[in-house]
């Protein structure tokens, strides 16, 4: 009996001494090895002496080891109290630990591809299209603020994008900005809103013409606190930079412009169901340099360029242009109104009155909203991003538009070298948005012009044409 006593004891000892070897010391305290211990005493293989031995020395064992972890802990807080953070989620982010400063690297890729039926004319063309090819980056050093981004898309040459600095600051009612460089001019919202998050593959007719993008000059903004409640935007600018080569410097006789863009949220019940209605104006005074041109093809973006056209060269004293716009987000639906109205003092053939407008709607079968913020549209999160679940955000989206410019041809105005000023234009998209996540989309629009018309192009091949055009773009930005 004694022998077989002591072989217990000695497997009983093994099998602690095993366990101990291939366990952590953190595991010492966890209620396997007590349960264990239980057993052991109650089959008679150690002592109720041994047993209390062995817990009390386990329980010491794990308040050790718990506080070199703590220890460990505030060693490694100390150590790291100064070093950067790192967000990685969706984009690539540096920043200090007190929010002082940071730093992010951004892009964008865009690869368009287009169909085009041209119904006897020649206005638009087939083809693919690296539309967009940006880099650069963006950051804070509080109170200030600052952004870098260039484009070489076009033909690998870099042409300069947002080349802006800012100081920030902050009263009781809201936020403000002062910011001086190459950024947007604050009039209307559809140039406003970034590429990435536009419904569309290409922004209406009045986009990026006297609805101007960005230019060099200082800016100033107030955002209300009160549930984006409204905002001021106003700036005045001279001509932008082009090429990653030019300087600012401008003559007397450049182009001077004003603007600002007042807007907000008269029904706000969150972000997912407002109401958003602005209004914008701006002057420019041309001193001898050239009109902001309009140079529209009606559908594609590397059409031919003279479907709807108002040059004024040096003629045009001054424009004044107005827009209103009105926003809404109701859960998965949005709708959007715009209209613009330019009227162009020109002495060599009167005075000219230019007006567009568009109006586009959406709905995100899956759920989704468009992201309203600060008076522009802002990036879409699906709620089941593929490849975590889900399929992505669907979108539907529809557009009608119209840009009327004939009365280039009705007062004669404008530069006399150019024949083919002028034009009206009635334009139809309906488009499908795929989001497999929030940093990637694929875009498919179809396009049908319904009706045009142009003076300077009658008895020509493209006279009264109505072309389509499906097009598709895989983009990614971060």
């Amino acid at each position: 009996m004694l022998k077989q006593l002591n072989f217990k004891n000695l497997l009983a000892s093994i099998m602690l001494g095993v366990f101990a070897a291939i366990s952590t010391p953190a595991m010492a305290t966890n209620e396997a090895m007590l349960d264990l211990l239980e057993i052991l005493v109650k089959k008679g293989s150690i002592t109720e002496g041994e047993y209390e031995l062995l817990v009390n020395a386990s329980k010491a064992d794990g308040e050790k080891v718990e506080g070199n972890i703590n220890e460990m802990k505030a060693k490694v807080a100390k150590t790291t109290k100064k070093m950067p953070k790192i967000t990685t989620k969706g984009k690539f982010k540096v920043a200090s630990q007190d929010g002082t400063w940071e730093w992010q690297p951004i892009g964008r890729i865009f690869w368009d591809s287009m169909y085009v039926d041209n119904d006897g004319g020649t206005l638009e063309d087939n083809g693919e299209e690296l539309r967009r090819a940006r880099l650069g980056f963006q950051g804070k050093v509080k109170p200030m603020s600052y952004k870098l981004e260039l484009d070489f898309a076009n033909s690998g040459t870099p042409s300069w994008k947002d080349v802006w600095l800012a100081y920030n600051g902050k009263t009781d009612a809201g936020k403000w900005w002062l910011k001086i460089g190459q950024h947007h001019v604050p009039f209307g919202h559809a140039t406003i809103s970034s590429s990435k998050y536009m419904t569309m593959m290409r922004r209406p007719l009045f986009a990026d013409g006297p609805q101007l993008s960005r230019n060099v000059g200082i800016a100033g903004r107030f955002q209300s606190k009160a549930k984006n409640r409204w905002f001021a935007h106003a700036g005045v600018f001279v001509p932008g930079l082009s090429t990653a080569s030019d300087e600012t410097g401008q003559a007397a006789t450049d182009r001077r412009t004003t603007a600002f863009r007042v807007g907000g949220t008269p029904y706000y019940k969150d972000k997912n169901h407002l109401l958003h209605v602005g209004f914008s104006y701006q002057h420019e005074e041309h001193k001898g340099d050239a009109f902001s041109n309009i140079d529209n093809t009606l559908l594609t973006h590397i059409g031919n360029g003279d479907s709807l056209e108002a040059n004024f060269g040096t003629n045009a004293d001054d424009s004044d242009a107005f827009d209103i716009e009105a926003i809404t987000v109701m859960g998965p639906f949005h709708g959007i109104f715009e209209y613009v109205t330019w009227d162009v003092s020109d002495p060599t053939g009167g005075d000219v009155d230019l007006s567009a407008w568009a109006i586009d709607a959406g709905y995100f079968f899956t759920g989704e909203s468009m992201k309203y913020k600060y008076g522009a549209w802002s990036g879409i999160k699906p709620k089941k991003p593929l490849g975590k679940g889900g399929l992505g955000a669907w979108q539907i989206t529809a557009r009608y538009e119209n840009m009327d410019l004939s009365d280039m041809d009705n007062t004669g105005g404008g530069n006399t070298s150019t024949a083919d000023d002028g034009g009206e234009a009635d334009v139809f998209t309906i488009g499908l948005n795929w989001y497999p996540t929030s940093n990637t989309r694929i875009m498919a629009d179809y396009s049908k012009v319904l009706d045009f018309s142009h003076v300077d192009l009658a008895g020509t091949a493209n006279d009264a044409v109505e072309p389509a055009a499906f097009q598709m773009r895989a983009q990614v930005y971060w």
